[in-house]
């Protein structure tokens, strides 16, 4: 059964516990969320994988979204910033709309960073050009890139992580 179909159900227990305890709240739904959860986790081996990768990986954005808050603010409220802009090709190896958009819409979310366009480069091959406020190194925030935000949404997509 496809992961999204157990969720509806994980949905619909939560729903149905709220129903039997008669309340609903937010503590009797999240109650039934998680005893739904168990339960689906049990039958189906691959979906407790599934959640907690979401789950991790919604952490995972929120902190590097107050990172790279703290540190734009800080290039912000500097006499002399020391910006060095610049745009670097980011080979992909998430291929569907849902991986892609994840991405695209992750990095451009984090303070600093703008996802520009999707295309192809001379190789064929499927790039995201990402615009950086400060760039440094390419190769280094093309690999942050792929390590800390490509793998972890193949991952959860996939249930697989990338070289």
């Amino acid at each position: 059964m496809h992961t999204r179909n157990i969720f509806l159900m994980n949905l619909i227990l939560a729903i149905s516990w709220s129903a039997l305890q008669e309340s609903v709240d937010t503590a009797t739904l999240i109650t039934g969320f998680v005893l739904g959860f168990l339960l689906l986790s049990v039958i189906y081996r691959g979906y407790a994988g599934t959640i907690l990768g979401i789950f991790g990986y919604v952490l995972f954005l929120l902190w590097s979204i107050v990172v790279a808050s703290i540190q734009v603010a800080g290039y912000v409220l500097s006499p002399d910033p020391k910006l060095d802009q610049g745009i670097v090709e980011i080979p992909l190896d998430v291929r569907s709309d849902l991986e892609t958009a994840i991405l695209a819409s992750s990095i451009t979310l984090t303070p600093g960073t703008i996802s520009i366009q999707i295309g192809r480069n001379p190789e064929g091959e499927s790039v995201l050009y990402v615009h950086n406020l400060v760039m440094g190194d390419p190769a280094e925030v093309r690999r942050k890139i792929k390590h800390d935000f490509e793998r972890r949404i193949l991952r959860v997509t996939r249930g697989g992580v990338i070289g």
